[in-house]
């Protein structure tokens, strides 16, 4: 549901603009609860299935702690305060180039993070969104009753399209009433999904002309130009990062000394990713000597997780990552937004194919490897 899927997208992702040109960073001061001196405190990012990677440490001094740094635009972070290793709570707050204050409390719901000036701003395009939670509520419980009628769920579906309609004109009417702006910015960033071509085109020719600087729209347009020259009929992009024994593999050791390459882009962390894998498995199996190669790209941040789990899955191919995440140079190149992915690549280095799975791959393979 599409309705539903925003919702849950504008209550988990409270994100926020960093301060406009504000060369002093940030400062987090606060306190948590049931912490004892020499704890730790740690400033953290979401990855994948609601994973935490640890960005910054901080240590309770004097039953406080404090973290300082610099934000480029929009960062969603999470306070994981913890004693004797043991997490304490959870809390995410709107990271930006301000004066924040933290008072974490056991409990949930009864921690208070002092937001800074556009934080405050995102404050108020939520209150809308909130009211539109409000009124999903009642024919989101209908269509997941399975005792109601067909009449009623489908008056319930009605309402709800109804709902994401106006919805999606009141956060396009937000966005742009607020441009310039990093609020607007990081708004559009995370429900561009949401809008039509249109609506898409008319919003990134605005922040083109008046708010260039920001950097979801440096990064939607690095994602377009990335998209068009990784598109099928193009050459391939070489990747080059180390393999689990630390020596640096490339793409290119393999694009020319087989018929095919497939790159398959995946993470340790990925449930889907590991769903996919037996289908990769089958397909490198079949086809590996009649001149497929397969090469592994990791979005893994932890290394032990990575070689683990390419020992579980039974992935005899060649693996590389740069253990940076999303942050992965391959994530840049290939414009990958969701993983699995792949790209599949010729003897003479075209891109043939994207984003084989399944029995697609394995019916492609047996075409292009009888």
């Amino acid at each position: 549901m599409k309705l539903k899927n925003l919702l849950l997208l504008s209550a988990v992702l409270m994100f926020a603009a960093c301060a406009e040109q504000a060369p002093k960073g940030y400062t987090i001061t606060g306190t948590a609860e049931g912490t004892t001196d020499g704890d730790t405190v740690f400033l953290c990012e979401m990855q994948g299935y609601f994973e935490m990677n640890p960005l910054d440490t901080a240590y309770v001094k004097d039953g406080k702690f404090e973290f300082k740094g610099h934000c480029e635009g929009a960062e969603i972070r999470f306070l994981i305060p913890t004693h004797e290793g043991e997490w304490m709570g959870m809390e995410m707050f709107i990271l930006e180039n301000a004066d924040i204050k933290a008072t974490l409390m056991k409990g949930e719901g009864n921690s208070k993070i002092e937001a800074g000036p556009n934080g405050k701003l995102y404050e108020e395009f939520q209150e809308g969104m909130n009211k539109f939670a409000e009124q999903a509520n009642a024919p989101w419980d209908i269509l997941n009753d399975s005792t109601k009628s067909e009449a009623e769920q489908q008056a319930a579906q009605a309402i709800m399209d109804s709902l994401e309609k106006v919805q999606i004109a009141y956060t396009k009417k937000f966005i742009i009433d607020h441009v310039p702006s990093a609020i607007s910015d990081m708004i559009f960033t995370h429900y561009r999904e949401y809008f039509s071509e249109s609506d898409k085109e008319e919003i990134l020719k605005l922040f083109g002309e008046k708010q260039p600087e920001y950097p979801g729209y440096k990064a939607i347009m690095a994602a377009h130009e990335a998209q068009e020259a990784t598109a099928i009929g193009q050459k391939y992009i070489d990747l080059e990062m180390p393999a689990p024994d630390g020596k640096n593999v490339k793409v290119s050791d393999y694009v020319g000394k087989n018929q095919y390459v497939l790159v398959d882009f995946w993470a340790s962390w990925c449930g889907p990713c590991r769903a996919e894998m037996p289908n990769v498995v089958e397909a490198y199996t079949k086809y590996h000597d009649k001149g497929l190669e397969v090469i592994g790209v990791s979005f893994d941040n932890d290394k032990d997780a990575w070689v683990k789990a390419i020992e579980k899955l039974q992935m005899p191919w060649p693996q590389m990552s740069d253990l940076k995440g999303w942050e992965s140079a391959a994530a840049a190149a290939y414009n990958i937004q969701a993983i699995p992915a792949n790209v599949l690549i010729d003897k003479e280095g075209k891109i043939v194919e994207k984003n084989l799975r399944g029995e697609e791959l394995l019916s492609k393979m047996a075409e292009l490897l009888p």
